[in-house]
């Protein structure tokens, strides 16, 4: 008995949700230049259907970690420029840092 190869599947097909692909793209990523470049390791991304919120740490153990709190317009380069910007020992402070934010 032949077995169609296109036989349709009862899986559905899901997209990444918003926090998965921002998770994704920044997962990993170099930020900043020279002696003061260092590697994103995310931690989580939560979306709570106004802001995306994601826990970066600037080392694998997950120490030195920040928030970033960005708006559903904000892009991944964004959050890249934003963590570029940031002084290392803002990492130490547990701060939320707005990206693309207008409140």
């Amino acid at each position: 008995m032949r077995v169609p190869s296109t036989a349709p599947t009862n899986i559905p097909i899901s997209e990444p949700s918003r926090a998965e692909c921002l998770a994704a793209a920044l997962e990993l990523q170099r930020v900043g230049e020279g002696a003061n470049q260092w590697v994103a390791h995310v931690l989580g991304v939560h979306d709570d259907g106004r802001h995306l919120w994601a826990q970066i740490a600037a080392r694998p153990d997950g120490t030195q970690n920040i928030v970033l709190r960005l708006s559903m317009w904000a892009t991944p380069r964004h959050a890249l420029a934003m963590l570029a910007t940031l002084p290392g020992e803002s990492f130490g402070s547990a701060a939320v840092v707005p990206v693309m934010c207008t409140v």
